[in-house]
């Protein structure tokens, strides 16, 4: 029986074809800790890796792997973050709450559209 992805929505199984298109597969690290970690990335209720389970590389950043030798391998405490949750999966992104973290947060949106209608065009290059 082929393995599949254990991330939500993931439909990547481990055959030849996937592998000739560059998927790789990594098992759950054996750190319990580790390990943890990444069934709580995976946002799948009651989910607890197994032996077999794996996860494909479209769920690692590129620095997430080491590639130095013949085997492409996952660095020592990377964890999975690229997912395509569906909405109710989602965490809501945090806002900022205290009056003076807004006010600064205003301050870097400026409006840079009247800084470049007030600068000159360049005068061309008469060679």
């Amino acid at each position: 029986m082929p393995q599949s992805c254990a991330a939500w929505g993931c439909t990547n199984h481990r055959t030849v074809e996937n592998r000739s298109r560059g998927i790789t597969f990594h098992k759950f690290p054996k750190n319990k800790e580790l390990r943890r970690q990444w069934e709580v990335a995976l946002r799948r209720e009651g989910f607890s890796a197994s032996e077999s389970s794996v996860l494909c590389n479209e769920h690692f950043k590129p620095e997430d792997f080491d590639m130095t030798g013949q085997i492409v391998r996952i660095r020592d405490g990377a964890k999975p973050s690229i997912f395509s949750f569906p909405p109710h999966l989602q965490r809501p992104v945090a806002t900022r709450k205290t009056e003076a973290s807004r006010k600064a947060e205003e301050s870097w949106s400026v409006d840079c559209s009247q800084i470049f209608q007030e600068i000159e065009p360049p005068l061309p290059n008469v060679v």
